[in-house]
């Protein structure tokens, strides 16, 4: 059942909200951040958090949680080669177990004897990067000093720390590049926020090489990082898949994995290449060997007559890779595409493509909408950072919509909405800007386009943090919101919570875009639903970092519209009169129709 049509039709909505039974957790507050609670690390006596300098938390499928913060006390100084008050922490909660801390030995103790240090920067000993396996593993990535280090020749690395066992060194500046006649990879090999770490703790990368055989024709390439002997798996210069006379140069972006599976860009050179058709992507999945090319700038898309890839890249969301091998990607489309239909959301699977939604599709809830805000809209554009396919093929996005003849919605229409495309192709308005938002009294949603961090888990429920205000009272806040096909829409937490800090709250921070793991899954909300945030209060300068277990509602009793404990007649005049419509729709098809009139008959008589 949808927020916003249930509320266009009189409240049905509330009567599915009345029979739905939601298993979410309580929030769980983890620790403060104030400047004098104790942080409770394990091994570090009298230290305190220091406020508003944690990096975003991540949180595995087992609740447990990791980040990277900012320390003081007795002991602790913030500067220079001696600094110790970094530290990369990770446990289901305090006591915390240290991952990584700066001027102590590097994790396992590899390059032996070494120690984490920068005295150029040292808030950034141990880079602030976020990026934590589903089964708990974390890499730990910076700078360090000890016997045989070089600083600016050899002094990074980044090692994987598994949630048990022993820290693994994955790379070290100025390793030799596998594959080359001694390339050698670049002096820093530190990571960033929203690499794709998996189980085993590999993750794909592109380098600059020098040294070695290194040529300008050859000086990039892209490698599978992993303990023990790397893979390299294209070099800039290497022959293109199933072309004859053309190279290719791995792209320094979109590297994806997914347990191991990849996906990766490049830029095609040589005989018949040209800007027009020279941006191509490629992966393992379906190669007999090595990889393939999957998809290419201008080329015909197989299955779609007349259609084509139009010239300029493609764009990938948070997961376009899943584990069956499926990739989701946003591309412009050229050939018989028109203005008014010339974007469109798709998967790749083994040669087969498939269209999700397409510019110019009717969105219910606004394209039928009788609100002359919204009706008679079609969709325009999906966000490219706030949209994932769930591992259960679910994809959710923010979209833009627009006027039926292709011009923009002007100024102050709402143009935004936060869209579901279930597996089985129905697609589903979860809200839309200016929507009333549900415990929020007054309040309505704003622009849903850029600023959410949409997060999606595979078990069916989608979380955003979404601008809201109170025209009425002049007010401005955040709401944290989730949803399912289900439950439907519900408020997580708001501004003004004290329940976080013992302070009212001003900030609910989501990882986003960036929490992101090797396994086809989220970082910041896991496919259980484990979700972890920070929430803060930057008036009395006190933050905390909290989780809770976000879970699909379960229906007890959909089909009683009027909550009168029981399925009769007044249900059926219910249904009927919404026949055709989108609401009140009981299997969320889109459509009240005669599968719908099914589940009512079946389950006619008293709620059990």
């Amino acid at each position: 059942m949808r927020l916003n049509q249930g509320l266009l039709l009189g409240g049905f909505i509330l009567s599915a909200v009345n029979n739905v039974s939601f298993a979410d957790s309580a929030w769980q507050v983890l620790t403060t951040a104030d400047g004098l609670t104790p942080a409770n690390i394990g091994g570090i006596d009298g230290a305190v958090w220091v406020p508003n300098q944690w990096n975003n938390p991540t949180i595995d499928a087992n609740g447990v949680v990791s980040f990277r913060g900012q320390i003081a006390g007795a002991g602790i100084t913030n500067t220079g080669a001696t600094a110790n008050h970094l530290v990369l922490v990770r446990a289901a909660g305090a006591p915390w177990t240290v991952v990584a801390r700066n001027n102590s030995a590097v994790p396992g103790n590899v390059p032996a004897d070494s120690i984490i240090s920068r005295t150029a920067s040292a808030n950034n000993s141990i880079v602030s990067a976020n990026n934590m396996a589903a089964n708990g593993g974390v890499l730990a990535s910076g700078y360090m000093t000890g016997p045989g280090i070089t600083v600016g020749t050899n002094d990074t690395g980044t090692w994987f720390v598994p949630a048990s066992g022993t820290p693994m060194l994955l790379i070290q500046g100025r390793d030799v590049c596998p594959g080359t006649a001694s390339a050698l990879l670049p002096a820093n090999v530190s990571v960033s926020s929203g690499l794709r770490v998996n189980d085993a703790g590999e993750y794909l990368s592109t380098f600059t090489l020098s040294g070695g055989d290194t040529v300008t024709a050859n000086n990039s390439a892209l490698v599978l990082i992993r303990s023990g002997a790397d893979q390299l798996i294209m070099r800039k210069g290497d022959p293109a898949p199933g072309l004859s006379g053309v190279t290719v140069t791995p792209g320094s972006f979109g590297q994806y994995l997914n347990g191991a599976r990849m996906l990766f860009s490049g830029t095609l050179v040589g005989t018949g290449v040209s800007t027009a058709n020279d941006a191509a992507y490629f992966t393992n999945v379906g190669a007999a060997s090595g990889v393939r090319m999957w998809a290419r700038e201008g080329d015909a898309i197989p299955g779609f007559e007349g259609l084509t890839f139009a010239t300029g890249s493609f764009s990938f969301s948070q997961r376009p890779l899943s584990a069956d091998g499926t990739i989701t990607f946003i591309t412009p489309l050229g050939g018989s595409a028109t203005s008014l239909n010339n974007t469109a959301v798709m998967t790749e699977n083994n040669g087969a493509f498939t269209i999700l939604i397409r510019k110019g599709d009717a969105i219910p809830g606004i394209t039928d909408s009788t609100d002359p805000n919204f009706s008679g809209k079609v969709f325009s554009t999906p966000s490219t950072s706030n949209a994932v396919r769930t591992s259960s093929g679910m994809y959710a996005f923010e979209g833009i919509f627009m006027n039926a003849d292709g011009t923009a919605i002007s100024s102050p229409a709402p143009a935004t909405f936060i869209g579901v495309r279930k597996a089985n192709g129905a697609i589903i308005t979860v809200c839309r800007q200016t929507d009333p938002v549900p415990g929020m009294s007054g309040f309505t949603f704003d622009s849903l386009s850029g600023s959410t961090s949409l997060c999606a888990a595979g078990n069916g429920v989608i979380v955003f943090n979404a601008n809201v205000s109170n025209a009425g009272a002049g007010t401005i806040g955040n709401a944290l919101m989730a949803w399912d096909a289900v439950g439907g829409l519900r408020l997580l937490a708001k501004s003004g919570d004290t329940n976080f800090t013992g302070t009212s709250v001003n900030q609910l921070t989501l990882i986003g875009a960036t929490g992101n793991n090797g396994n086809g899954s989220g970082a910041g909300l896991s496919d259980n639903g484990w979700l972890v945030i920070r929430a803060g209060d930057s008036a009395a300068q006190i933050y905390a970092i909290a989780k809770m277990q976000v879970t699909p509602g379960v229906a007890q009793c959909i089909a009683d519209l009027d909550s009168d404990g029981a399925v009769g007649g007044s249900d059926l005049g219910a249904l009927l009169g919404g026949w055709g419509s989108a609401s009140p729709d009981l299997n969320n098809s889109g459509t009240v129709d005669g599968a719908d009139l099914s589940i009512l008959v079946g389950a006619w008589g008293p709620c059990q």
